[in-house]
């Protein structure tokens, strides 16, 4: 796994936010069109204040990546979602996907998927 992703994802689910410092001023994140809150934050602030809001609905969530792609500037990971729904206590486990943009050592955008296919594809690295 490469050393940004590494500490991205550390930060994201050990954190619960990404450090300013590690954010480019112009970090977006990416939810897709399926998602409850869809479309595209922008700014380090609100790229934070989404992740706040992915753990407020969350009682414990983790990701576990089984395969990592180096996509040039990007990074495209590929795993499973596990985690417990705040409300309602139910435990899901499903397929998640995320693709992460690095620039100059710093987070440019992440976005999500709900399946490793679509994950793939919007990345351009379908087999």
């Amino acid at each position: 796994m490469s050393e940004a992703l590494e500490r991205a994802l550390d930060q994201l689910f050990n954190s619960r936010r990404i450090d300013p410092e590690f954010l480019a001023e112009d970090a977006e994140w990416v939810n897709p069109h399926d998602a409850v809150e869809r479309g595209t934050r922008r700014g380090a602030d609100e790229f934070n204040r989404a992740i706040a809001r992915v753990f407020a609905t969350w009682d414990d969530v983790h990701f576990h990546p089984d395969e990592v792609i180096d996509n040039g500037d990007q990074v495209v990971a590929l795993g499973s979602l596990h985690g417990q729904l705040d409300v309602s206590g139910m435990v899901v486990s499903a397929e998640h996907g995320q693709i992460w943009t690095f620039r100059d050592g710093r987070v440019v955008r992440m976005q999500w998927f709900n399946t490793h296919r679509e994950t793939l594809e919007v990345a351009g690295a379908a087999e």
